[in-house]
């Protein structure tokens, strides 16, 4: 049987490295600015941290900080301990949000003292990591220049040094309202995880995939809330998490005692929240337990044993086309488990899930994980490897590695995220119906300079044309649209070249799309296509002309219609007007002619009855009859006057309608016509 020892010093292969998980080195930094308020109400910061610390493994480092303006040691950062638990759990009560700015920086600053000192003891080793909540920005002045200034010095100074240091900061954001693209910079680059929590309540969890991430452990597999504990193991720890309103949880042994919070003993250790209970046994009796509790896919049973199960570090991020490979073994005190009687009681199941569904599984076979068996055959038995080339789309993958001993179970989950080498920003301007095309290499293994990207722009009628995307800095391509129509844009680019290895990328990037309601404009303006104007085919040029101008010369006959039914209108309702008023004007002609006769003979025959009268009645009369002519000729002369403004109104409307048709162009027999009708 397999005995317990203590683990030693990781064993590394010349090909695979298969190791003992170096402890742990955690360093959190929690966000007490005042927008907490809005986004954690419940203070759920402090059940996230007690789980945090209740699952730091013991002789692991641990610390942490809080931060708004300035940034404060909440707890010291030491070698955990019960005592070291204890205290954290006390001072997590402080955790407020009365913070008036978000220094990130200098929060991210603190967090590596120590980075570049001689750390702990040269026969220790640590897996150093930080975990950073925020809702926020980076913000420590009123100046947006100066918190401008403070991010850069964020991305140019401290990432390179955390970069160097082989340190991951895993950033959760718990609001959308976070620098977001910053928070996701900082965990990429440094090969950590990102995450978003909708809600305080999934803090518990993504601070739980942190810790994973941060502290690989082995497990008892979980069936149907039940595991098994083998002889080795010295310690376990159950993860049980609870819904509302749900019944106290129990653990039983497999001889039937009963264990729960209110139980006390020496070997036990419960610590009970709202949404969870951790639970730890020491020297547990050998055989099957049992979980009375809801059964939650983040339960999880955890075991500290000489017998363990030891996986090579898988990245956290990886890319399309990037290749990875899983490597297992079994260790017995560190030492991989190589004697046949052994091995060959032992199965290893491997399986693969993407975004909590399962979509692969097989069992191992021992194949050496490429080791040359004539320089270490013994070793080389005992590792389990296989090639991961099943990863062929982005998202969440979760690789779990199953031991069955027989007489033991041994389990351990990785997980990572395959992420596009590409990512493409899109933003639009619908008032001004403008939009720009963003497209930046986030895999770092690309060779930049050789890849070549390729884009066609599907417009709303449905005609294609490509799109000339320039490089002003490495890695990064741009491409502006301006004055374009209302409707729907599609975006689809290819991208080729080379990576570091010199292998051939080849990829087609996700389709982007865009809608644009642009206020006046219906139809998209074309796009310059420089490229395509030489194989424009200008052979049919004299035939399109005849057939375009044929089409001109009908509409434009067509096109005056209207203006010559105007003009003849116009012209019968002028001759109407000027015909009853000269009907009027000749009665009154007539009037004034007969009563002038009658006054003429009547002065006649008065000149003759009267020969004998002095001169001065003469003299009379003849005032009488010019006054009279005078007063006729004013008659006449109004009559002119006021008769003339009619005419010449009438023959201003005839001109400005021949100016009219004579300034639209039209052809010589059209104008000819449509004078006549007005004359």
């Amino acid at each position: 049987m397999i005995t317990a020892a203590a683990l030693v010093a990781p064993y590394t292969f010349a090909q695979s490295t298969v190791t003992v998980e170096p402890n742990a080195d955690i360093r959190v930094l929690i966000d007490v600015s005042g927008s907490m308020k809005q986004n954690d109400p419940r203070n759920l910061r402090r059940p996230a941290l007690d789980l945090l610390v209740q699952l730091f493994p013991t002789d692991s480092r641990a610390g942490v900080w809080t931060f708004g303006k300035y940034v404060n040691m909440l707890v010291p950062h030491d070698t955990v301990s019960t005592r070291w638990r204890s205290q954290s759990s006390n001072k997590s009560r402080l955790i407020n949000s009365v913070a008036l700015h978000t220094n990130i920086g200098l929060a991210l600053e603190k967090a590596i003292y120590d980075n570049g000192q001689k750390k702990y003891s040269d026969t220790q080793d640590f897996k150093t990591s930080v975990i950073l909540l925020t809702d926020g920005v980076v913000d420590i002045d009123k100046d947006p220049l100066v918190n401008e200034q403070e991010r850069q010095r964020i991305l140019e100074t401290l990432l390179p040094q955390y970069q160097a240091a082989g340190i991951a900061i895993h950033a959760v954001a718990l609001s959308t309202n976070a620098d977001v693209e910053l928070l996701e910079r900082l965990a990429i680059e440094t090969d950590g995880i990102f995450a978003v929590a909708e809600d305080a309540e999934e803090l518990n969890r993504i601070f739980l995939r942190a810790f994973d991430q941060s502290s690989p452990s082995d497990r008892a597999p979980l069936d149907d809330n039940r595991f098994l504990i083998d002889s080795s193991v010295e310690e376990f720890t159950a993860l049980v998490f609870r819904k509302s309103g749900s019944a106290a949880t129990q653990i039983e042994s497999p001889g039937g005692q009963i264990f729960n919070a209110d139980v006390d003993g020496a070997s036990l250790r419960w610590f009970a929240s709202d949404a969870y209970d951790l639970i730890t046994i020491q020297q547990p009796e050998e055989g099957e337990w049992t979980i009375n509790a809801d059964i939650d896919p983040d339960n999880r049973v955890t075991v500290v044993s000489d017998l363990t199960l030891a996986i090579a570090p898988i990245a956290n991020n990886l890319y399309h086309g990037e290749t990875a490979t899983l490597t297992a073994s079994i260790l017995e005190a560190g030492e991989v488990v190589s004697r046949d009687e052994f091995l060959d009681l032992f199965t290893v199941d491997a399986s693969m899930s993407r975004s909590n569904t399962s979509f692969w599984r097989q069992t191992l076979v021992r194949d050496g994980g490429g080791i040359d068996s004539s320089v270490d055959g013994s070793h080389s038995m005992g590792v389990y490897s296989r090639e991961l080339d099943m990863l062929r789309n982005s998202g969440n993958y979760a690789l779990t590695v199953a031991v069955d001993g027989k007489t033991f179970k041994r389990e351990k989950t990785l997980k990572f995220t395959v992420r596009e080498p590409f990512r493409v920003e899109l933003a639009a301007n619908e008032l001004e119906g403008e939009f720009a095309l963003t497209v930046i290499a986030d895999d770092k293994r690309l060779r930049t300079t050789d890849v070549v990207l390729s884009a066609v722009i599907t417009l709303p009628n449905g005609s294609e044309q490509a799109l000339d995307l320039a490089s002003d800095q490495v890695g990064v391509w741009r491409y502006e649209a301006e004055e374009q129509g209302t409707g729907s844009y599609t975006i689809n680019l290819t991208a080729s070249g080379y990576n570091s290895e010199s292998k051939v990328v080849d990829y087609t990037l996700a389709e982007q799309s865009l809608y644009l309601n642009v206020p006046g404009i219906s139809e998209p303006i074309v796009l310059p296509e420089p490229e395509l104007k030489q194989d424009i085919d200008k052979e049919p040029v004299e035939k399109t002309e005849t057939l375009v101008d044929a089409s001109a010369e009908k509409e434009k006959k067509n096109s005056w219609l209207p203006y010559i039914l105007l003009v003849a209108g116009n012209c019968l309702l002028i001759g109407l007007l000027f015909f009853i008023y000269k009907k009027m004007m000749s009665g009154s002609s007539l009037d004034s002619s007969s009563t002038k006769q009658a006054a003429a003979e009547k002065a006649m025959d008065n000149a003759d009855a009267e020969s004998n009268s002095p001169p001065i009645v003469e003299e009379k009369y003849k005032e009488t009859d010019d006054a009279e002519v005078s007063e006729q000729e004013t008659v006449d002369s109004e009559s002119e006057v006021d008769d003339k403004p009619e005419i010449d109104s009438a023959e201003a409307i005839v001109e400005q309608d021949v100016e009219a048709v004579a300034e639209q162009g039209v052809d010589e027999d059209v104008e000819e016509s449509i004078v006549e009708s007005i004359v």
